[in-house]
């Protein structure tokens, strides 16, 4: 077990490094903004890729512990592509002053660091599972070693949903009623319909969505099996071959524009009229995706149906190093961002975050507050931000998800398009996925 989590750490630390994109190097890879005085002789250390964590550290924190947030050192390397190829060679070096003494993690590779020697249990801090026991039980195994100890913790709960744009599901669907628009995304099959639908009726100026990969988190993030088993023996749920095929589908019969998800023609998709200009009806989403990515196009404008099957996307947990200088510090801090009832409404005031608490969420709904996602809902649908999602976090599982799984599903997108655009046929493609799955972690085999 520990040669393998080794193994997985090393692997993941030099795939971190390689997957900063090109366009990155050639902007240069951009300096850590270091907030407050790291050489400070009581200075806690805490790392971010943006400045989300900050945000909630500067204000609601601030506010309930003046004193202590005045010895926080905040680091934001300016990026996601960026975070892990910095952080990883720092957490081999505690004598130096940006060690962290926390940091955040996404869920892609949350797994990578809470099944290392970098990472204590929150129950060395102090917390119990009475503190985080109105948590989801999701976000508790994404933060859970193999072991089940619980070594991060998340103030987000992320349910899966399809972000609809309004105006232009009248144009194209005639309806924005949202019963009847979710009927439109009930099932793959049905997706694939409303996709010809919608380019057929806008003259292939508006598509469903923008690229074929807006499915893919729906698909691989509902899986009930892993990428390999209790033998180290590679697996892939029918969930992946599903999303082959039906990528497949939408590329041959023309109903995406194309793009990858985050890339410069998926934004502007955003923006179009669907009739001079390219526009897609549909981003797959969740509650960060509705009011930090879609555009301003979308505000007031935005309609939220249920992905075909229970899904969730992304989440930031928080973990305490094992060289973590105040591990009382790093309790309250904890604490109050991801367990503090009180101190998850203040960050769901701050920034509308669903979050990962539900006696928070019974507060927050009862209140009133952050019902319309920040501005973006469609007032006539009539629907309410924080209760759309209440059935949709309830029940989410991430049992499936390993230390490994981000580079897997990045291995994966190589593969898709190879089968989608017809430069490999199907079996081929997934012969080739297990194939540079063993390649890149040798200790899981191919049958």
């Amino acid at each position: 077990m520990k040669k393998k989590m080794l193994s997985v750490v090393l692997a993941a630390s030099m795939l971190a490094a390689a997957a900063v994109p090109a366009f990155a190097e050639e902007a240069e890879t951009p300096e850590n903004t270091v907030t407050g005085d790291a050489s400070s002789d009581d200075a806690f250390v805490v790392w971010g890729w943006n400045d989300d964590i900050k945000k909630i550290l500067d204000g609601p924190f601030k506010d309930a512990y003046p004193e202590e947030y005045e010895r926080i050192v905040f680091v934001n390397t300016g990026g996601s592509d960026y975070y892990q190829s910095k952080l990883d060679p720092i957490l081999e070096d505690p004598s130096n002053e940006l060690y962290p003494d926390m940091m955040g993690l996404e869920v892609d590779y949350v797994q990578k660091y809470v099944n290392s020697d970098w990472v204590q249990t929150v129950a060395d801090l102090g917390i119990t599972e009475d503190n985080y026991a109105n948590m989801y039980q999701y976000n508790i195994d994404l933060g859970s070693d193999w072991d089940g100890n619980v070594r991060a913790l998340f103030w987000q709960a992320t349910p899966g949903c399809y972000a609809v744009r309004a105006d232009l599901a009248e144009k194209y669907l005639g309806t924005t009623d949202p019963a009847a628009i979710a009927e439109k995304f009930k099932d793959l099959d049905t997706i694939v319909a409303t996709a010809k639908e919608v380019n057929e009726a806008s003259g292939g100026k508006c598509k469903l969505f923008s690229g074929y990969d807006e499915i893919k988190r729906s698909l691989t993030n509902s899986r009930s099996v892993g990428f390999y088993d209790e033998n180290d023996v590679i697996t892939l749920d029918e969930n992946i071959t599903t999303y082959l095929e039906t990528a497949k589908v939408l590329y041959d019969e023309d109903l995406t524009f194309n793009t990858d998800q985050w890339n410069a023609d998926w934004y502007a998709n955003m923006d179009g009229d669907g009739e001079s200009a390219n526009a897609a009806l549909a981003y797959m989403g969740c509650p960060w995706f509705v009011y930090w990515c879609l555009s301003d196009t979308w505000k007031a404008n935005t309609i939220l149906v249920p992905t075909q099957s229970k899904s969730y996307w992304g989440g930031t947990g928080l973990a305490a190093t094992t060289g973590c200088a105040d591990t009382e510090l790093a309790a309250t801090i904890m604490k109050y961002i991801t367990c503090d009832t009180d101190g998850m409404v203040a960050i769901n005031t701050l920034n509308a975050d669903f979050v990962n608490n539900t006696e928070a969420i019974s507060k927050i709904v009862e209140s009133g507050a952050s019902a319309d996602g920040n501005g973006y809902l469609y007032a006539d649908a009539g629907q309410n931000f924080m209760e759309f999602f209440l059935p949709l976090a309830d029940g989410l599982d991430a049992s499936t998800v390993t230390a490994e799984d981000q580079q897997i599903l990045s291995l994966l997108d190589t593969q898709t398009k190879a089968y989608a655009t017809g430069e490999k046929d199907l079996d081929t493609a997934i012969e080739d996925l297990k194939a540079s799955i063993h390649d890149t972690f040798s200790y899981l085999s191919v049958e």
